[in-house]
């Protein structure tokens, strides 16, 4: 299950999140991104259970002018591989270069993000369904 409308109280730099339409192979969303003074609108498909990338589309007028990722997720034994592979490019160059520069600690603190909100769901799942064992 994704919840998308979620997103803005454990993801980093997302700021709100609406939901456009939802089917069980898909959902369309519309995610608010902020840092600094900048905002950027995305409109983002999310295939369940995909594993390519998915161009992303940016807001017109917003500070990205082409965005793609892909979320890969690999079960190992008990356990989910997780990889994050991002292809952008800002309208300005000099901000291109900046977020370049800064991209792998923002995605290390989305991973970690999404890593701690699974650990939390699951607890509570586990806690409601009577099962929480130490």
């Amino acid at each position: 299950m994704v919840d998308v409308k979620d997103y803005p109280f454990f993801a980093p730099r997302c700021l709100g999140a609406r939901v456009r339409r939802e089917s069980p192979q898909e959902i369309i969303a519309e995610l608010e991104i902020g840092f600094g003074p900048f905002q950027e609108n995305l409109h983002e498909p999310n295939h369940a259970g995909s594993t390519s990338a998915r161009p992303v589309r940016p807001s017109e007028g917003g500070p990205l002018e082409r965005l793609t990722n892909a979320w890969t997720f690999t079960p190992t034994g008990d356990k989910t591989h997780v990889d994050l592979v991002a292809d952008f490019q800002f309208e300005s160059r000099l901000l291109d270069h900046m977020a370049n520069f800064m991209f792998r600690e923002a995605a290390t603190r989305i991973l970690g993000a999404f890593e701690s909100r699974v650990h939390f769901v699951h607890l509570t799942r586990r806690r409601q369904s009577g099962h929480l064992s130490f």
